[in-house]
């Protein structure tokens, strides 16, 4: 019974995965001067209003004569350095980043932020054609394009674009010999020097794992290799599945020697592959003679009866792993590596399993009123459940492991909660529009972006 989060646009997400590093290759080719300057990627650590939507209720003129009559796809960056949303006035769509008003379009789609805030790229279309957009500038007019990326240190951009029925990499601008498929998982280095990626040469092939510099001239190919690909949060280390013979194996390697590489055992199917934030511990579910194991670090242990419910969770400090799944009504959180108890539940649903420094516990769990709708969702805290509401995304410790922190909707209102490690909770923040994830300073600080109104506001507050 997998755990379903509902998406939308009101609680949708601002910190997508942008690969933070502390380096930059500043003597490539196409790097701009502006590209050279020092980047911003510390937190902000006071609340800022660091946005404002104009021309929603009157004539504005910034807008012309036209009101603006739509309001889409709010993100923050990560650092509370930036924000972006997309305006509809005239039919037409125009991206908004720090206030800057963009070229207008026909659609927008996917647009993103660099980790710094101060860069964004997009899809746009005029009359169809679709051409990508960075920092306001327009790219080569494309039979097709994914999504863009920026490298850790906010200096590089990185997009495909089919062009001429071939797909080709451009980086900073310049277009790269491609091939007739797209990529399917892309991911930089910890430096921003490098990008891995999962492709294959034409439709018939085997997926090939490629890590490339920037260049696109000192490359490292593995074939057969990346159906499923994991970067580690830290950006230094992969792993991927690789096939042999109609069985697979995990193999791991570095971006800084891409051609050492750790082989696991051969097995008739693997899925659910994870990578510890370092980069130090791989974990995975495989098949082999119709039985299901769990695979920590190349030891096995018997997968229990039931289905995963979400991914599987390294410990902190590389000491195991945590999984939920579920069976005939029954959810069950399992430790099978450390000795941990089995905790089991009679819930509707489980989900969104976390841990703090120290080994403590929190997921989300679901269970029906009969004859009640709505306040079904709750968190489980190291064993104690925490009060139901319509709707929790995400719970997740703060860094001394001492409170747990949540988005909550409940009857149309959107706030954040602050719990103790009984679940109880220590405190409700007040009601916004929108409320985007939280992130925590270096001195424990709690940070989040919300909507308030027409400004968008940057909040940090102490736990």
């Amino acid at each position: 019974m997998q755990w379903q989060v509902e998406k939308d646009q009101e609680m949708k997400g601002s910190m997508r995965v942008f690969f933070l590093a502390v380096s930059v290759l500043v003597s490539l080719s196409g790097c701009s001067k502006e590209s050279e300057k020092p980047k911003d990627l510390s937190l902000l650590t006071t609340t800022t209003v660091i946005g404002e939507i104009a021309g929603r209720q009157e004539k504005d003129g910034a807008w012309g004569s036209q009101p603006v009559r739509n309001i889409s796809q709010v993100e923050f960056a990560s650092t509370g350095r930036g924000v972006f949303y997309i305006a509809e006035a005239a039919g037409q769509f125009h991206v908004v980043h720090n206030g800057k008003k963009g070229t207008p379009y026909t659609n927008i789609l996917t647009p993103v932020l660099s980790p710094d805030g101060q860069r964004a790229a997009y899809q746009a279309y005029l009359d169809d054609k679709p051409r990508m957009v960075v920092d306001g500038r327009e790219g080569e007019v494309a039979e097709e394009l994914e999504v863009p990326f920026f490298s850790p240190d906010s200096r590089h951009s990185a997009y495909q674009a089919k062009i001429g029925g071939r797909w080709h990499f451009v980086v900073d601008g310049r277009k790269f010999p491609g091939h007739l498929t797209q990529h399917n998982q892309f991911g930089f280095s910890a430096d921003s020097t490098k990008i891995a990626y999962v492709d294959s040469v034409d439709e018939r092939a085997k997926p090939r794992l490629v890590v490339t510099d920037l260049n696109f001239k000192q490359q490292s190919v593995r074939e057969a290799t990346g159906a499923t690909m994991v970067i580690s949060e830290d950006k230094t280390r992969i792993a991927a599945t690789s096939e042999i013979g109609g069985r697979q194996r995990v193999v791991e390697l570095s971006f800084a020697k891409p051609d050492s590489v750790k082989e696991g055992r051969l097995y008739d199917s693997i899925k659910g592959l994870v990578i510890s934030a370092d980069g130090s511990s791989v974990a995975y579910l495989a098949e082999k003679g119709g039985t299901r194991v769990v695979v920590f670090n190349g030891e096995e242990k018997p997968f229990p009866a039931g289905d995963l419910v979400g991914p599987i969770i390294l410990l902190p400090a590389n000491k195991g792993i945590g999984f939920l799944t579920s069976s005939k009504g029954t959810c069950t959180l399992h430790h099978p590596f450390s000795g941990g108890a089995v905790e089991q539940r009679q819930y509707d649903e489980v989900g969104e399993l976390a841990y703090s420094k120290d080994g403590g516990y929190v997921y989300l769990g679901r269970k029906e009123t009969p004859g009640r709708s709505g306040r079904s969702i709750f968190v489980v805290v190291n064993g104690k459940e925490g009060p139901k509401f319509d709707k929790v995304i995400k719970p997740t410790f703060s860094p001394d492991g001492q409170r747990v922190v949540y988005r909550v909707r409940q009857d149309g209102k959107r706030f954040m909660v602050v719990s103790d490690l009984n679940g109880k909770i220590v405190r409700q923040d007040p009601e916004y529009e929108m409320v985007f994830p939280p992130v925590f300073s270096a001195d424990g600080k709690l940070a989040y972006g919300v909507k308030d109104g027409a400004k968008l506001v940057w909040k940090v507050e102490k736990l």
